[in-house]
Formats: structure tokens, C-alpha cells, sequence
């Protein structure tokens, strides 16, 4: 592939992950879920395609964090304790082990975001999982205008949802009142 069909790659991946992102502010836990899942599919290609590779790699053990996650609440049960302590190891691991850490920590940030991320998929309560979101969103987009190829199609998406959630928390009914107008 050329410069071109990288670059054009690089975009449609992360306009994907803007998608989905932005979806996943549904209004249900089994939707966070599901679109969270997806976004950090699309958004672990994009770094993976910019060389961001603690931000891929982030992306893709929240993936895997968001299936098991979704196994379990489908089933109507919680996480188990371990599975959690497993994922926070590997979070820390992978951050020490992360040969391309930077000394001023900016790559430790996917990392933090990845631990907040394992308490937002696995709280019940939709409201405490956005308030998680917005510590997520803020932590990836100091990460995102750090990186040598800044990702702002990540920035975007992380922008949009922490608009959606504030508006979401302002206004809880917001989203079921348009469905019924659209409707």
C-alpha cells in the first residue's frame, strides 16, 4: 500500500471509531457495551496504523475486557473479582513492559484510562459508567494531542461524548423524548 491508501485507511478507521464511540453513549449498558467493544476495535487498528502503540494496545484489552464483560451481564451476573484483578495486572504490565514508554508518562495515560474503563464496564449503574467516561475521554485526549501523529479523529469522538454525557446527565430523558418525537 501507498502513503495514500494508509492515510485513507487511517481516517475511515477512526471515523468508524467515532461511530461507534459516540453510539455508545446509548442509554442502556448492554448498548455501552456492545459499541464500546466495537470503537476500540476500529480505534486499536488507528493507533495500530499511526505507530501509537500503547493507545492500540489499550484498545484492544478493553475489547477483549468489553466481551467478557457483556458475556457476563447478558447472562445477568457480574464480572468475577479475578477476572478484574487479571485485567488490572495486564494493564500494569503492559504499561511497564511498554518499550516505547515515554519518560514524561504520556503513555501511562491509555493505561489509567484502561483501568477506568474496567470499573465503567463493570458498574451497573449507567449514570457512574458515563461519569467514568468523562474521566476517559479527558485522559485520551491529553494522550491523543501528545503522541508524534495526532489522532484527531479520537480527539473528535472523545469531545462528541463528553458532550453527549453531560447533556445526557442534564437532561436524562433527553434521548427517549426525541425516539418519541421521532417516532
Amino acid at each position: 500500500m501507498d502513503g495514500i491508501d494508509i492515510s485513507m485507511l487511517i481516517t475511515i478507521t477512526g471515523i468508524i471509531g467515532i461511530i461507534f464511540n459516540i453510539i455508545s453513549v446509548g442509554v442502556n449498558k448492554k448498548i455501552l457495551i456492545i459499541f464500546a467493544l466495537l470503537s476500540n476495535i476500529f480505534f486499536a487498528t488507528h493507533y495500530s496504523l499511526i505507530g501509537a502503540y500503547s493507545g492500540a494496545l489499550s484498545c484492544v484489552t478493553i475489547s477483549l475486557l468489553a466481551l467478557i464483560v457483556y458475556m457476563y451481564h447478558s447472562r445477568g451476573s457480574n464480572t468475577p473479582e479475578l477476572i478484574s484483578v487479571f485485567f488490572i495486572c495486564i494493564f500494569i504490565l503492559s504499561g511497564v513492559f511498554n518499550s516505547n514508554i515515554n519518560l514524561d508518562g504520556i503513555d501511562l495515560l491509555p493505561i489509567l484510562s484502561t483501568i477506568i474503563n474496567l470499573y465503567a464496564l463493570n458498574n451497573k449503574s449507567i449514570k457512574v459508567a458515563k461519569f467514568y467516561y468523562l474521566i476517559i475521554c479527558v485522559l485520551w485526549i491529553v494522550y491523543d494531542l501528545n503522541i508524534p501523529i495526532i489522532s484527531w479523529e479520537n480527539i473528535t469522538s472523545q469531545t462528541l461524548v463528553i458532550i453527549f454525557n453531560i447533556v445526557t446527565f442534564l437532561f436524562p430523558n433527553a434521548l427517549t423524548q426525541l425516539k418519541k418525537k421521532i417516532n
